[in-house]
């Protein structure tokens, strides 16, 4: 079994990569050619481990992604194994490449499911997902705007930002970063709404990527009803983790009948986004699915 430490993970996984990866891995979703483990955890005093597993029909691939918690620092690793005859292939550090997977799976939803001609990205928080979004979505769209709201000074974060030549971006307050975005981009760990749905845009995209605990909520009542769909990743899991739907249908905002899996969502976009004015709300928690996928890329790559 090899060991696969964070810089060769570095070398050989980009944003490009993850991206059809993951998407590869949501169509055979929809076919029925994966299983599913959904993420389990356990703590005693400061340290929390958990564990969330997937098998890859297609790529005859197993995995499991672990990862700790300790102080609120995350470490993550991927292990991988041959589905075919059960022999372990790989124990990879995952640190570097959970920040591109869940930008990866955000922007595989924008790809398809957001509107067209998009120009103006709205993004919450300045930490290691929030630039990875805002960087992939640079990359990805034709954007001349983006606006990034944030609690303290977030201008070494607006700065650093890889955009392309004609790409403004700047700090500004959630009202002002809300109006007539196209892409409105959550990554952050608020217990309370960050905008008021009333503002977003007719065909607007949110991805609320911060939150795992169903005490948190990024996005408000009204966002999700307004949205003409809910995209999540996997039904069960979200709904024991995700706070926005956990607490929307607590206070009776949320109809299920909007709710769609991510892998239906891919498989027929149209019925998320049947016109340019559908408002899209992608809530995120991140499933093994993704990690397993781009892991199992990553071992491929590194295999030659």
């Amino acid at each position: 079994m090899r060991i696969v430490r964070d810089a060769e993970v570095r070398a050989v996984a980009d944003p490009v990569m993850a991206v059809e990866a993951i998407r590869e891995a949501f169509i055979a979703r929809a076919a029925g050619r994966t299983a599913l483990q959904p993420r389990r955890r356990i703590s005693i005093g400061d340290a929390k481990l958990s564990t969330m597993a997937a098998i890859l029909a297609d790529a005859g691939i197993a995995g499991a992604k672990v990862y700790t918690t300790v102080g609120g620092q995350f470490r993550f690793v991927v292990l991988l194994f041959d589905a075919t005859d059960g022999s372990p292939l790989a124990c990879i550090e995952a640190d570097t490449f959970t920040e591109i997977r869940t930008a990866a799976v955000t922007e595989a939803a924008a790809v398809v499911l957001g509107p067209p001609n998009p120009s103006k990205l709205a993004v919450f928080g300045t930490g290691v997902q929030a630039r990875a979004h805002a960087n992939a979505f640079a990359r990805r769209f034709p954007l001349r705007t983006i606006n990034v709201v944030s609690r303290g000074d977030a201008t070494l974060f607006c700065n650093a930002l890889s955009v392309p030549d004609g790409c403004s971006v700047s700090q500004t307050g959630a009202d002002a970063a809300v109006d007539d975005a196209d892409f409105v981009v959550t990554a952050t760990r608020a217990r309370e709404p960050l905008f008021g749905g009333a503002l977003l845009a007719p065909g607007t995209f949110v991805a609320a990527v911060g939150s795992t605990l169903p005490d948190k909520r990024e996005i408000d009542n009204t966002t999700f009803q307004r949205a003409t769909a809910i995209i999540v990743e996997d039904h069960d899991q979200s709904f024991a983790e995700a706070g926005g739907l956990i607490l929307a249908e607590q206070d009776g905002a949320l109809d299920r009948r909007k709710v769609q899996d991510l892998a239906e969502a891919l498989a027929d976009p149209d019925r998320a986004r049947p016109d340019a004015e559908a408002i899209v709300v992608f809530e995120s928690v991140g499933i093994a699915l993704e990690d397993v996928a781009l892991a199992a890329a990553i071992w491929r790559a590194l295999s030659g």
